[in-house]
């Protein structure tokens, strides 16, 4: 960075230069230079300029030896002066860029965005018992508590503001357009973090093609494997209570409740242990159908969870995919998450007929892999490595029955575990321990998506994760409105 004695004294916060020298250089500005209305006095600085700016200091001698050696300091150069806001309530804090985004499930949460930088108390950081600590949202202002490991340090001077950019040479004064030659600015800094690819009225219908190359349905084969979308209790918690009457009709009492619900023989306490999607779940299902049709992908096989979640957003995705008519949703139990965390309760799922009766296209006639009565009549006590090898043993089995059926792309939803379990093995690495797994499920969010596809057409060969062709998705937290605040 530019570092010199009076600093302060600078009209303006200047930009931070990445390259660095152990020599001195004068900048003088002339007493002429005006622009419109605002006049710079001169002023004449010795600057230092530092190559090691973020570099390990272990490399500072071979750092030195090339300046001394490529790099005089009388070589010409255009300087830039760059206009940047701060908020100095934060002066004293770390500034750390959100590597994975984050969904409050606590009222006390922070919401984390890519492309957000977030302000950390380092003696707070320090002190964290769990790796969880208080800090402050760039983007929004907004304060609560995040996982420290899904963000990483970075320069205070990344968090800045850029206003203006100004070059300065021999030949005068040299304005620099915020939109074409300005690196960073506060628009394309909120752009970056923006999911708004076209208008609401169409979700990806808007979104430019992007030049990704798809492969045909002749390619290598792919298995696309998701997790459901926002779910009812995790939005509201104790909803059934609340949307309830004591002779179980539901009432719709928020715009994100599902307009309805399918009955159930057990009565609404059912949905404790297997609740629906919210309207924003199964609109996040839809816009990944969507993402996916528009980036010409092919799905010939659907395999699905039995959970009610599971099989709404698997129908939405083929709304969005236009094939909800074509395509008939395989149910296999053997999908199902963790039992181990259903020890107290197990769901109650609905039947292939109820199913059907709701209006989902199920395929009834599929033997599953793993009978529903297998899984009811365990004691859950599963452990992880049972859970990776059930989860694998299904994957390859679908791949090899579909493989026998004509081949074709796979679809799989499931849970946030689905995305790792049912590939670890597949990519040829080995299961994840407790802690790691509790670790990577905090990082796959509502509808996250994962690609595997085969390196070629021969039936053995190995598998890799590859990137999904289409984006994802992504939405802020949306607390819920009380009109009457208005009143006070």
């Amino acid at each position: 960075a530019i570092i010199n004695d009076n600093y302060e004294h600078l009209d303006a916060p200047t930009a931070c230069f990445p390259w660095c020298t152990t020599a001195s250089s004068r900048l003088s500005l002339s007493r002429d230079v005006k622009s419109g209305s605002a006049t710079l006095e001169p002023h004449v600085k010795s600057l230092h300029l530092t190559l090691a700016y973020q570099f390990p200091t272990a490399q500072f001698p071979e750092l030195k030896s090339l300046v001394e050696k490529f790099l005089s300091p009388d070589t010409p150069g255009r300087w830039e002066l760059r206009i940047y806001s701060r908020d100095t309530r934060v002066s004293n804090k770390q500034v750390h860029k959100v590597l994975y985004s984050h969904v409050p499930r606590e009222p006390d949460e922070l919401e984390l965005m890519i492309g957000d930088f977030i302000y950390l108390n380092k003696e707070d950081m320090e002190k964290s018992p769990d790796g969880w600590v208080q800090g402050v949202s760039w983007l929004t202002g907004c304060t609560g508590y995040l996982p420290i490991n899904y963000t990483e340090q970075t320069a205070e001077s990344d968090a800045w503001t850029l206003h203006k950019t100004c070059g300065l040479w021999k030949g005068g004064w040299a304005e620099a357009s915020d939109e074409e030659d300005s690196p960073v600015n506060l628009s394309r800094q909120l752009a970056a973090m923006s999911v708004a690819y076209g208008s609401s009225e169409s979700s990806f219908s808007q979104l430019p093609k992007e030049e990704r190359s798809v492969p045909a349905s002749n390619g290598p084969r792919q298995l696309y494997i998701m997790r459901h979308g926002e779910r009812v209790d995790f939005a509201f918690g104790k909803w059934i209570p609340y949307c309830f009457s004591e002779g179980g009709e539901y009432c719709r009492k928020d715009l994100n409740m599902p307009a309805g619900v399918p009955q159930r023989c057990g009565g609404p306490d059912c949905f404790t242990a297997d609740c629906p999607l919210t309207s924003v779940g199964e609109l996040q299902a839809r816009l990944t159908g969507e993402g996916m049709r528009n980036t010409g992908v092919s799905i010939s096989h659907v395999f699905v969870s039995p959970s009610l979640r599971c099989i709404q957003t698997c129908h939405n995705v083929l709304i969005g995919l236009g094939l909800q008519k074509k395509l008939q949703l395989c149910v296999e139990p053997g999908l199902f998450e963790w039992l181990i965390w259903h020890k107290t309760r197990f769901p109650d799922w609905l039947t292939l007929e109820e199913l059907v009766a709701e209006g989902f296209n199920i395929d009834q006639a599929y033997q599953p892999i793993v009978a529903v009565e297998t899984l009811t009549h365990s004691d859950c006590s599963e452990n992880i490595q049972q859970f990776y090898d059930r989860s694998a043993t299904v994957t390859q089995k679908i791949l090899e029955n579909t493989l026998a059926a004509g081949g074709g792309n796979v679809l799989i939803v499931g849970h946030a575990a689905t995305l790792d379990v049912c590939t670890r093995k597949l990519v040829g690495a080995v299961p994840r321990d407790c802690k790691d797994m509790n670790n990577l499920l905090r990082k796959i969010p509502y509808c996250s998506l994962t690609v595997a596809q085969q390196l070629s057409h021969e039936v053995d060969t190995p598998w890799q994760l590859v990137e999904a062709p289409f984006p994802p998705v992504t939405h802020s937290n949306n607390p819920r409105f009380d009109w009457r605040v208005l009143l006070t």
